[in-house]
Parts: structure tokens; sequence; C-alpha cells
């Protein structure tokens, strides 16, 4: 078994390796150096900037250059190089550009930019684009065998890869995936290769309703732009397919119990399925709560005030938690005299533990961590921050003050180190303002506390 190796902060400010007792591994002095990743691999600088990839054995098996490397491992067996290097290239007379600022501009800046496997130099994408363009820069595991890089689908054997289909947006439920046709889209299915009818995307849904045709318009329409669609509508069959796994169908006719409900059902903005059951959400938004009132729909179309899904949440962009009400999560008795709820989010590794940021006219922000199930809280509402470093080890990173980080562990519901830093990243990576006013930056064992630095 290969031996840990951590990069170490020396007192001349550069970096070497050392093995868990700070015995020197790998001596070559680099002004910057990662961690090494799990296939053997970390990233290194030196002082003039250039890039290089090291391996454990010291040895540079990409040389040093002027570009952007990172690294990234793929179903821990191979190494994913991301490459971008940027240069000044002469335009021809004319695309020259004039600007009454600058004068006239003859150069344009451009970009090469590369991703390829390291064990096998097998290439993924390789372009040469504008500075400015946005590149393919995240890699997204489907199985131990399947991955999406770039809107398409690839599968791995050992060390090779295979291309499959292009133009994916995302992965479904059950190896299921969401394709895009031209300007509509179809659903496929590994086990499948059938797809469904080509279907289009909208922000409309029709249903009936005591023989009354409904049709809402607007329907799940927000201020950040998406590819991805919510609702995708079959033309030949008239049904509606939503989001997020398109695995169910909405209801064309509803059962209500009242006037008031077909009045809710008019003012519908938000609609989705419900992962795991077999209902859909639907939301009102409601201008003298500012937030949603919600109703849920049966596969069969009858309409309920409420369901017992106490594990299903919707969440806005970041994270914020918009069902149920902040107040089914916290009651208000459990907050500080004077204080109201800001904001409740949600961590994607807990049903059970919130985030909850506070707020009082005239005073700072403030942030606790609450636990739903044992309704207490598990840190007080007294930080000007918090957030999680390692959820299955219980770390997070708490700040009393800004930029005044310490490790704490909900576990043992203890810090973990009395130090106080400037920043702590979930990689290990921290900052720290020493005494002489000199910010200095190396990695932090989150397990035991050991500072990797002189």
């Amino acid at each position: 078994m290969q031996q840990d190796l951590f990069p170490y902060l020396t007192k001349d400010h550069t970096y070497i390796y050392v093995d868990v007792d700070f015995t020197p591994k790998i001596t070559t002095p680099f002004a910057a150096a990662e961690q090494f990743t799990n296939t053997g691999y970390a990233v290194v600088r030196n002082t003039k900037g250039e890039s290089a990839v090291l391996n454990k054995k010291g040895q540079l098996v990409v040389p040093f250059a002027d570009r952007y490397l990172s690294l990234e491992v793929l179903h821990d067996q191979l190494t994913v190089v991301f490459t971008r290097e940027t240069y000044t290239k002469n335009t021809r007379f004319w695309e020259w550009e004039w600007n009454i600022f600058s004068g006239l501009k003859t150069e344009v800046r451009r970009q090469d930019y590369k991703v390829y496997i390291l064990e096998t130099n097998q290439v993924l994408y390789s372009q040469h684009l504008q500075a400015d363009e946005s590149v393919p820069y995240t890699i997204n595991s489907v199985d131990n065998q399947y991955f999406i890089f770039n809107e398409t689908l690839y599968k791995r054997k050992g060390k090779r890869i295979k291309k499959l289909e292009t133009s994916i947006l995302r992965a479904l439920s059950n190896n299921r995936f969401l394709q895009q046709k031209g300007k509509s889209f179809a659903l496929f299915s590994l086990k499948d290769k059938d797809p469904f009818p080509v279907l289009e995307a909208t922000n409309q849904l029709h249903f009936s309703v005591n023989e009354e045709e409904i049709t809402l318009k607007d329907v799940n329409k927000s201020r950040y732009y998406s590819s991805i669609p919510e609702i995708l509508y079959d033309a030949k069959t008239e049904t509606y397919w939503l989001e997020p796994y398109f695995d169910k169908k909405f209801p064309s006719t509803l059962r209500v119990r009242n006037e008031t409900d077909i009045a809710y059902l008019k003012q519908v903005t938000y609609v989705n399925a419900i992962p795991d059951y077999s209902y859909f959400i639907l939301g009102v938004f409601n201008y003298d709560t500012w937030s949603y009132d919600w109703k849920y729909v049966s596969e069969d179309g009858q309409l309920y005030d409420y369901i017992e899904a106490t594990d299903f949440f919707v969440v806005d962009v970041i994270g914020r938690v918009m069902r149920p009400h902040p107040q089914e999560i916290i009651p208000s008795n459990y907050l500080p005299s004077g204080w109201t709820v800001y904001a409740v989010t949600k961590f994607y590794a807990f049903t059970h533990l919130f985030k909850v940021a506070i707020q009082q006219e005239g005073q700072d922000r403030r942030y606790g961590l609450w636990n739903r199930q044992s309704q207490e809280w598990e840190l007080s509402p007294l930080y000007r921050d918090l957030y999680w470093l390692n959820a299955d080890l219980g770390l997070l990173a708490l700040a009393e003050e800004d930029n005044q980080y310490q490790l704490y562990c909900t576990k043992t519901k203890q810090f973990l180190s009395s130090r106080v830093y400037k920043s702590i990243s979930s990689t290990g990576w921290v900052t720290w303002v020493d005494p002489n006013n000199t910010p200095l930056a190396f990695y932090l064992d989150f397990t035991t506390g050991k500072e990797y630095r002189e």
C-alpha cells in the first residue's frame, strides 16, 4: 500500500510532501502543492506560476508549463486532467476593432482547453476557443461504469472510455436519461433502448375539473435560466411528464371538494412530481407571507391539503427550504426573543439537521444548527456563519465573528482545535494569519487536528 503523503508548508513558505509523522518524502520545494488524489497524483506549481502533475515517487508525469491544471478522479480508478492555456493571437486586418478608449485592437485572447485521461492519454475534449467561451468542467458519475461529461454519455470498461450518446442533459432515476433532440426532448433507459416519443418543453399544464377545462400558464417560471425543462408534453397522448425524474404523468382530470379548491387550482404557478411518492405537489405563491401555499394531487387525480411525506423537501436553487414552511421545521418559541427566521437551509446529507438564519432589525444575521427530530438546537443561533466540512464525520466550520472559523465536531460536541482560522475548506486547506500578519495556507488533518506546517 502506498503511504499517505501530505503537502507541508515550510518556514520559507514553500511546500514539500511528508508522511503522517511529518517525515519528508518528497523534498523538492514547490510554490504551491495540492493533495494527492487516491489514484496517486497531485498538481504542483513553481515560482514562475507554472503548473505540473506529480506522482508519489516525486516524478513529474505532466511537465511544468504556463497553464491551468486540475485533476478529478473517475470511478476511483482513473485520473481526469483538465488543462487550459490562454494566449494572444493576431487577428486578420478585417477583424481589427477600434475602441475610442483603447484605440485599435489587432489581437485577440484565445484558449486551448483539453480534457483527457492521465493513465491512457485518451482525450475526452480538445478545442481552440475564445478566451471568454464557457467550457465543460464537471464529470457526473451515473454509476461505477457510466458517466456524463460535456452532455455526452460514456461507458468505462477497465481503463478505456467509450462514447455512447450525445446531447444528454442529465441522468434521471434507474439509469434513465433526458436527451435533447433539436428543439425537442426524449427519455431513454440503458435497459430499454427504445426512447419515449418526442416530447416538448412547456410552461403550461392542462387538465379538467368538474368538466371545466383549466390551462395553467407560466408554470415553474424562474428568474434563474436552466436548459433543463421541468415539464415535458407528449402531443400524441396529450400527457404531461414532470420533474425531477419524469417518471409519472400528471392526471388529465382532477377531483376536488369545493369551489375553493377550483379557485386554488386556477392560481397554481408551481408543479412538481414528488420522488418515491405517488403524488404531485402544487404551489400558489402567497404575497402576504412571501411563501407558497401547498396542496397535493395523487396520480389518480384526487386533491389533498396534506400528505405524509416528512422526508420530502422543496428547496430553491441555493438550498433554502420552501416546503415545509420554516415554522413547521422550527417553532417560533425556540427562537431568541425579538428574532425571526430569515431562511432555513437543508443539507444534502440530512433530513433532520438544518442551518437556520435568524434576523432582527439593526442586528447582524446569526446562524444556528437545528435538529428537527429532537426539537432542539444542536448549535444555538449565535454564529456569523457555519457550514459542513465533512457530514460523515460530523465536522463543521463555525465562525463566531466574520473570518474567524474553528473546527467543530457535532458527534463529540467539541471543538477539535483552539486555533481560529480565516477560512477552512472542505478539502482540508485552511488559511491563517500569523502574529507577524503574514497570511499562510496549509493542510489541516480534520481527524487529528494536525497542522502540516513548520
